[in-house]
């Protein structure tokens, strides 16, 4: 691994977390070492905040959590521990910013569990005690894809922890409460959700001012306030579909949301989500900017989308300066790097691409 160049793990559908490596002074992309026979479908990958050597990662059809050591520059990974997430279908987890506890929320069971960990950044316990599961409020809804709760990400934004549950129509607002332990409930969000829309995914504007909603279903995006009291109310929404996307059903919808820092003083910021399995021949980017000083402001860009990439675009991530962002296309097998571009840097252009890297569905930047 030479100096310039940046390590990215991949997660995978597959039975693998893969590594690449990123020359952006050489603006070359090649493979790195993999680590093979993991638990099935090792789909989340985070570190841990305090020690970046510990890699977490799910084993979604088993689950269970697990925690890896970093070994080498390319990418090779020990499994150091292992413990039982307490639900079914672990798919989204974070670390509280003390490293005190992981908070995992499970698809299929639709619930949201928390683990505590110990100072050196490994599991304090193998599973979480009864009191540390918690389940969401489902109601019946029309659409097919929302046939029970599915908890689908954790999102730590100050104090708060938000959970979007894609199977219910909300987004659960929650506090923990380090001196008891525990997740308090501080609100259920569904302001503006419509029938099949499908939370999924979200990102908070830096202010905290407002959030912005990925819905897997309807492939819509969603912009909702966020006071510190009273209810959110929804304020617009745009389709994240492409003109040529006419919309019809498909198993699954959107994928991914970030947010970019603008690239320039004055500059705005770049939302950028995902479309996936469009009746099209490649999936999408969709993009939006949004200003620095009313998080309530978002438009599409001029450009509006980026294609190219493949088909299946689920994993999409920036690097730690928000220059460059890699997309994965999981049914292409190919992975993208793109760089901001444009006087506002609201454009993206390719920098490289690396074909033969199949199942991927997150990467995660080291």
């Amino acid at each position: 691994m030479s100096d310039s160049e940046k390590l990215i793990l991949l997660g995978t559908h597959a039975t693998s977390i893969h590594s690449v490596l990123f020359d952006p002074v050489k603006r070359t992309l090649r493979r790195g070492l993999s680590t093979e026979n993991l638990p099935k479908q090792p789909s989340w990958v985070i570190k841990h905040p305090l020690h970046p050597e510990l890699i977490f990662s799910n084993g979604w059809v088993d689950n269970k959590l697990f925690i890896y050591r970093l070994n080498s520059s390319d990418g090779k990974l020990e499994r150091l521990a292992e413990a039982n997430t307490g639900g079914e279908g672990p798919t989204h987890f974070a670390i509280l910013p003390d490293g005190s506890e992981v908070i995992i929320a499970h698809y299929r069971s639709g619930s949201v569990t928390v683990i505590p960990l110990r100072s050196d950044g490994l599991f304090a316990a193998s599973s979480p005690t009864p009191e540390r599961i918690y389940n969401g409020n489902y109601s019946p809804m029309k659409h097919w894809r929302q046939e029970s709760a599915h908890m689908h990400q954790v999102v730590i934004h100050n104090n708060e922890i938000l959970v979007p549950d894609l199977g219910s129509n909300k987004v659960y607002r929650y506090k923990w409460d380090s001196s008891k332990k525990k997740l308090i409930l501080l609100a259920e969000i569904d302001d503006g959700f419509e029938d099949g829309d499908g939370p999924r995914h979200l990102v908070v504007h830096p202010s905290g001012s407002h959030f912005y909603v990925l819905n897997e279903v309807a492939g819509a995006l969603t912009i909702h306030t966020l006071p510190s009291s009273g209810p959110s109310k929804l304020i617009k929404r745009y389709s994240m579909l492409p003109p040529n996307d006419d919309g019809r059903r498909r198993e699954t919808g959107g994928a991914e949301i970030i947010l970019l820092p603008p690239t320039k003083p004055d500059g705005r910021y770049l939302l950028i989500t995902s479309n996936r399995d469009s009746p099209n021949e490649e999936d999408t980017l969709a993009l939006f900017s949004v200003s620095q000083n009313d998080g309530g402001d978002v438009q599409r860009t001029k450009e509006g989308w980026i294609g190219g990439i493949g088909k299946h675009l689920r994993a999409v991530e920036q690097d730690s300066t928000g220059k460059y962002v890699l997309v994965a296309a999981r049914d292409t097998g190919r992975v993208v790097i793109l760089e901001r571009a444009g006087e506002d840097g609201l454009q993206l252009k390719e920098v490289t691409r690396l074909e033969g890297i199949e199942s991927v569905v997150v990467p995660l930047w080291i």
